[in-house]
């Protein structure tokens, strides 16, 4: 769950829209069901509760709106002819695009790919051509009319055919996965077609662990929260690698982050990692800049720091919520500082370390030089940060520090080292969605219809990329994320997998709630998912949590992605907890995250009565209630641990009036520990028993979300007695003595 945002004011379409929907014909009911077809607008999903919901057909039309498909005239009735004229322009664009711009092929699924010919062109000889990766070629010829028809139509007169091309290389080890070129031509009518065609594997990456069906577990880490001697009032790279060699140590074989992503430097206060201003780039405020050459030889070349340096440095590091404005302020000053030094003395002077520079400039290509642009422009001419140079400075230090994180986990023994987590969307004001306003839909937010902790459902303040103009720029666009956010990790953790297949978009001017599931090319998304990890060498987790349809389940097994499970909702019913042994095999099974309470605080109803004290709960009845509710939970966490000889013997008899304590946390973790799961992870957090959460869902300003730290430093954490104990314990149970 992410911060709600509040609609805009009521959209006038919106109010005729609705008008509209109340007294609709026959004829029109059709136009509207197929151009609601024709844009991916579900009509029904299946609920919480496991019943089939079905979508207000006023609702739906708004996404039709918002999608910028015009259904009403000037007056405000319905344009009968309007839409049927749209109907006939999608079909035709359909049907006279001869190859779509992407075609995809999993290997060992087909041999074919469905080309389109004008019907009196059925007879002529037309030429194909695959142009490999490589530099390979392929190519043949054939007379569509002796291919296999799946469909033909006709528009304004005149006919195509839809044909069964048979591609003999798709099937040939010469043509290895990746990205080809397909032409389909025919010279005596002179038509030359090139598409994209792309060769994806059967599954995703699979490490010799996986296969082998080991049993690893590892740290879900907030990295801003991390605490130590050296950082700049955030957790940062440094810190990130001061963890690994502790974990690794202890028997870690992974580090699960928050998302890294960039955040908008202009607006340092909005922190959530799930609101970022782009998803294919990354943080600079995580830079350790102590470790930094130029900021080490910007110091060398000036007087020693002042005393208001040092104090600002010890006044952050001192305070257990981060304060983003002073923190950007003074990390990007310092940046500022670094960045002209590496102007004056290595760029002016064709160092080597300039021409690395340029080497990542140049290798990164044109979408990060666009981000710097953009960057640069809402900084301003005159100052630093309007030199489009300075955030591209910025990003190459992290992706050098993140790459030396990842190294370091290896070279300690970790079997995954850092895996990444992908966001669901980023902020409608931030650079992604800035730089790709036709992909992405300002008139929307992606969200989830009603359930039971939020009955008006829930708006993330996301805008949803429109899946039509994904498929016209040959999704280019998701391929971009995969990439950059598979560098420098062991695997990637995909936020809500379920946006590959549909997301619920709300529409952020109708003036209430509503909205509506729209279906996105799930065969084509899953078939590039598993291509550029099986290419990156990155496993992949999707977060399945929450009401998953059936399908989505289908293509994570078949493309070997784990799935992500909690253990508060891991039962078989609404109340008894599974045993272990009953968990999923190909799974990342996390004993908490960011979202739900800590183990202490979830046991003592911490969280409970700081959501009253916030209003989330309203009155001392429904507190009750909940608190009723979690006694019930907890006796049955007793008889879990009980079943499997795990209960500590003073956990024994009446314990609602006792308090989390450290043999408690031990016999969960070891519980969990016995997980069927491959992957299992525990938070920092737990280690100390924290109460305080780093997030409630359903807050935004009520709750200072995404600044809560760490207690005490990583070195303390790990030398704790209590933090030996718990994590002995753990490592023998997953047969890491």
């Amino acid at each position: 769950m992410r911060e709600p945002v509040t609609n805009a004011s009521l959209h006038p379409d919106f109010i005729a829209l609705r008008h509209a929907a109340d007294s609709l014909s026959e004829h029109q009911q059709q136009q509207i069901s197929r151009l609601l077809h024709e844009h991916g607008v579900a009509g029904e999903y299946i609920e919480y509760s496991g019943h089939v919901a079905t979508i207000p057909l006023a609702d739906r039309m708004d996404i039709l709106d918002i999608k910028g498909v015009r259904l009403l005239k000037e007056n405000g009735e319905l344009d009968e002819a309007g839409m049927e004229q749209q109907l006939q322009d999608v079909a035709s664009q359909r049907w006279q695009q001869l190859l779509p711009p992407l075609v995809v092929v999993t290997v060992g699924t087909a041999d074919f790919v469905t080309v389109r010919v004008p019907r009196d062109a059925l007879e002529l000889t037309w030429q194909w051509c695959v142009m490999a990766e490589d530099g390979s070629e392929f190519t043949g010829e054939c007379v569509p009319a002796s291919l296999t028809e799946q469909e033909a139509v006709e528009i304004d007169g005149e006919g195509f055919s839809a044909r069964q091309l048979p591609l003999w290389p798709l099937q040939s080890p010469e043509l290895p996965i990746g990205y080809h070129r397909l032409s389909w031509m025919c010279e005596q009518i002179d038509v030359a077609i090139n598409s994209t065609l792309i060769l994806a594997p059967p599954r995703c990456h699979e490490p010799d662990w996986a296969q082998e069906g080991r049993r690893l577990w590892g740290f879900s880490v907030q990295l801003y929260t991390l605490r130590s001697a050296h950082n700049w009032g955030i957790g940062d790279l440094g810190d990130l690698c001061e963890l690994i060699p502790l974990a690794a140590g202890q028997g870690a074989d992974f580090l699960v982050l928050n998302p890294l992503h960039a955040l908008d430097p202009h607006a340092p206060e909005c922190c959530s990692p799930y609101s970022p201003s782009d998803r294919r780039r990354l943080n600079p405020l995580y830079l350790d800049l102590n470790v930094a050459e130029d900021f080490r030889e910007w110091r060398d070349h000036r007087p020693r720091d002042p005393d208001d340096w040092l104090t600002q440095l010890d006044s952050l590091r001192a305070l257990d919520t981060i304060d983003y404005v002073r923190v950007a302020t003074f990390k990007y000053r310092a940046l500022m500082e670094m960045f002209l030094y590496f102007l004056e003395h290595h760029i002016s002077k064709h160092t080597e370390r300039a021409r690395c520079f340029d080497d990542y400039v140049a290798r990164t290509g044109e979408s990060l030089q666009a981000f710097a642009r953009f960057e640069a422009e809402r900084a301003g001419q005159g100052e630093v940060a309007g030199d489009p140079r300075f955030t591209l400075y910025c990003q190459w230090l992290v992706e050098q520090q993140l790459e030396a994180s990842q190294r370091l986990a290896l070279e300690n023994g970790m079997r995954i080292g850092l895996v990444r987590d992908l966001a669901v969307g980023g902020n409608g004001g931030g650079a992604e969605a800035s730089m790709s306003s036709d992909l992405f839909c300002q008139r929307a937010s992606i969200g989830a219809p009603p359930d039971p902790l939020a009955p008006q459902g829930q708006n993330w303040g996301l805008p949803p990329p429109d899946p039509r103009v994904g498929s016209r720029q040959g999704h280019q666009h998701f391929i971009d994320l995969l990439r950059s956010n598979m560098n420098h990790c062991g695997a990637l953790r995909i936020d809500h997998v379920m946006s590959l297949m549909r997301l619920w978009w709300c529409p952020q001017d109708s003036g209430r709630g509503g909205g509506a599931y729209v279906h996105y090319p799930v065969d084509t998304l899953f078939a590039l998912l598993r291509l550029e990890s099986v290419r990156n060498r990155c496993l992949v987790i999707g977060e399945d949590l929450g009401v998953v349809p059936p399908e989505v389940r289908g293509y994570l097994d078949s493309s070997a992605i784990f799935s992500n499970v909690l253990f508060y909702f891991e039962k078989y019913d609404a109340f008894h907890f599974k045993r272990p042994e009953h968990y999923a095999a190909r799974a990342l099974a996390m004993v908490a995250n960011h979202d739900v309470p800590t183990l202490a605080a979830w046991w003592n109803c911490y969280d409970l009565r700081l959501r009253m004290q916030l209003g989330l709960i309203t009155d001392e009845q429904a507190l009750e209630e909940q608190v009723l509710w979690r006694e019930g939970e907890r006796q049955q966490v007793l008889n879990w641990l009980g079943e499997q000889w795990l209960l500590p013997e003073g956990w024994q008899g009446d314990t609602r009036l006792r308090k989390f304590d450290y043999e408690l946390c031990a016999a969960i973790f070891r519980c969990c520990a016995r997980s069927a799961s491959q992957l299992v992870s525990i938070q920092l957090e737990d280690l100390v028993l924290l109460e305080t959460p780093v997030n409630i869902p359903g807050t935004s300003t009520e709750y200072p979300n995404w600044r809560r730290r760490l207690p005490i430093d990583l070195q303390a954490l790990f030398s704790a007695p209590s933090t030996t104990h718990l994590l002995g314990e753990l490592c023998r149970e997953r047969g890491q003595e």
